[in-house]
This record gives C-alpha cells, sequence and structure tokens, in this order.
C-alpha cells in the first residue's frame, strides 16, 4: 500500500494492488487455471487559486476499483490435438468528480472470452482455429462503447 500526502495543496492519494492466479493439472492432458487481481486508487485534492475568476477553490476526488478475474481450461483430447478455452472479466467502479461536477468516467464492464482449437502435423507446423467474443460497457460515456468478434486462422512453423 502507498499513501502520499502533498499538504501545500492538500493532496492524498491511496493505492492498493494484489493479485493471485492458481493452476492446476490434473493429468497431462487436462489442466484448469484461474486468477484474481484487485487494485484500488482513491486522490482527495482541494486547492486555492491566488487569482482567476471564480470560484478559486477546488476540490476533487477520483475513487477506482478495479477487478480482473480470469479463468480457462486447456485439454489435450488427442495427441496432437489440442483445445483452450480462457475468459477474463474487467470490472471497473468509481468515478472522478471535481467541485461537485457530474463525473466524465465511471463504471466499466469489460469481459473477453477465446477459444482456441489446434493441431500440430509436426515438422510442418501448428494449425489453429481461435474465435474471441468481447464487449466494452462504460456506464456514464455510452458512445464508447462497443463489441467485437474475431476469428483468427494460423499457421506457426518453428525453426
Amino acid at each position: 500500500m502507498r499513501v502520499g500526502k502533498y499538504t501545500a495543496t492538500a493532496y492524498r492519494n491511496s493505492i492498493r494492488t494484489n493479485a493471485t492466479t492458481l493452476s492446476y493439472a490434473m493429468n497431462d492432458r487436462l489442466s484448469l487455471f484461474g486468477g484474481l487481481a484487485y487494485d484500488s486508487f482513491l486522490a482527495t485534492a482541494s486547492v486555492t487559486f491566488l487569482r482567476g475568476t471564480a470560484p478559486l477553490q477546488a476540490t476533487w476526488r477520483d475513487q477506482t476499483v478495479n477487478r480482473v478475474w480470469q479463468a480457462g481450461i486447456d485439454a489435450r483430447p488427442a495427441k496432437r490435438l489440442s483445445v483452450r478455452m480462457s475468459g477474463n472479466y474487467d470490472r471497473t467502479t468509481g468515478v472522478g468528480e471535481i467541485s461537485g461536477e457530474p463525473p466524465l468516467q465511471g463504471p466499466v464492464r469489460w469481459p473477453m472470452v477465446t477459444g482456441t482449437a489446434a493441431y500440430d502435423f509436426g515438422v510442418p507446423g501448428k494449425f489453429s482455429l481461435e474465435l474471441q467474443r468481447t464487449y466494452y460497457i462504460e456506464e456514464i460515456m455510452r458512445g464508447d462503447n462497443f463489441s467485437a468478434n474475431l476469428l483468427s486462422i494460423r499457421w506457426t512453423k518453428e525453426f
């Protein structure tokens, strides 16, 4: 944890962060993994300007909590065939405010799932087919929202 204080502007902040990932191989053909990352940020400040147009004093507060969950499974149903399914879910909460004005940014949700099937042909290389699905939702600025599907076809060769 980090805490900072700058007395000339009454600035204070604190940051907390932690992450853990667990993986378990059930056997040589099947493994599972999952994890959680967490961080929080809080900053408050007030400043008084010597000159200018009113108001001459401003206060702000920025508070954010990020959580990222991830999980997946790796399987090898046959000697040269592998299948992987994984997903992330990012959830950000909090808002930034200046002197009571409405916030410009706020809570966000961003999940993403990826499924991959691959076949290893040995010396010629490995063929992979991958499908990703994601969307992004901002709760304050809806104009930034999007969703996407991505299909990737790969041939990889080791040298």
